[in-house]
């Protein structure tokens, strides 16, 4: 179980199989909201695949609350 900002996104980055991963960079959520990363994190650590569309939210979803 992840338990910080940067180790949740780093997971979570690693499951929705980025081309560029480079775009959801964990140094960026030090400071983030923890409770908002912890909702994406529980939903997509629930989820065995994503569809594009998915995966695309997720990402478009964590670029909004990075710091």
């Amino acid at each position: 179980m992840a338990n910080s900002n940067e180790q949740m996104i780093d997971e979570i980055r690693g499951r929705l199989n980025l081309v560029n991963q480079s775009v959801i960079d964990p140094e960026k959520f030090k400071t983030a909201d923890e409770q908002e990363i912890r909702e994406i994190y529980d939903y997509v650590t629930s989820k065995a695949s994503f569809t594009p569309s998915e995966a695309s939210a997720i990402a478009e979803a964590l670029g909004q609350i990075r710091q």
